[in-house]
């Protein structure tokens, strides 16, 4: 479990005040807020890449920010906003790259490492594109194969910012669909930062809120889209 209490973050000073939050595996938290209000920021503190300027993330009980970069790589997934692809990258090597913290001594896959592969291919149905280059593929699907290389990673926690800001609407449906599934199916805690908020009342996901004073409160699904909104101002 990933716990906060406490919590200002900012660089030099606070731009936001969590005062409480847990993030239990099987559950996805939505965190939203309109720009500038720091939900990257919090991102960051909540990862351990930026320290809090007070209180304390703590994940099984343990301070983040004492834990090494590969305990961390072995317990938070990351998927950014947007992959454009690299020539020649395969999606097959894209999504190997999720092994690396387990890669054997001389940085190399083993055989569970193949089976991680195959089995996070599977799971958002890239398989079929498996061979192609990363640059040759949809906006979509590159954001699809990020998601399987953060399950590749085998972490308990997934973290997400704004995964679907440049994907059409299909494939923005796709995305909130198949990220419930896995929270349930996989027992993941996944943070998801979002503007979706259609999508977000739409699949009922329990709300991290940022709201313009930068007091960040954990709430319940709602019923509407016009309840959010007002929360946001």
């Amino acid at each position: 479990m990933l716990q906060a209490k406490d919590l200002s973050i900012g660089y030099r000073h606070s731009i936001a005040q969590l005062e409480e939050l847990s993030l239990i595996q099987g559950q996805i938290l939505a965190l939203v807020g309109r720009n500038g209000t720091g939900k990257t920021t919090l991102l960051k503190t909540l990862q351990g890449q930026l320290p809090a300027l007070q209180g304390e993330v703590t994940l099984h009980n343990q301070s983040i920010l004492s834990l090494s970069v590969d305990a961390l790589s072995k317990e938070i997934a990351w998927v950014d906003t947007r992959f454009q692809g690299v020539p020649h990258l395969t999606v097959y090597d894209y999504v190997l790259l999720g092994r690396t913290p387990y890669f054997n001594a001389i940085g190399t896959a083993t055989p569970t490492d193949l089976v991680a592969v195959k089995k996070a291919l599977e799971q958002v149905g890239m398989t079929v594109l498996k061979d192609k280059e990363t640059t040759e593929i949809s906006d979509g699907e590159r954001q699809l194969a990020s998601i399987a290389r953060a399950l590749a990673q085998e972490t308990p926690l997934l973290f997400l910012d704004e995964p679907t800001a440049f994907l059409d609407f299909h494939h923005r449906k796709v995305i909130f669909t198949l990220l419930k599934h896995i929270a349930v199916a996989q027992s993941k805690g996944i943070l998801l930062s979002t503007h979706e908020l259609d999508l977000v009342v739409a699949h009922q996901l329990h709300l991290l809120v940022v709201r313009q004073d930068g007091n960040i409160t954990q709430q319940n699904p709602v019923e509407n889209v016009a309840k959010l909104e007002s929360w946001l101002t």
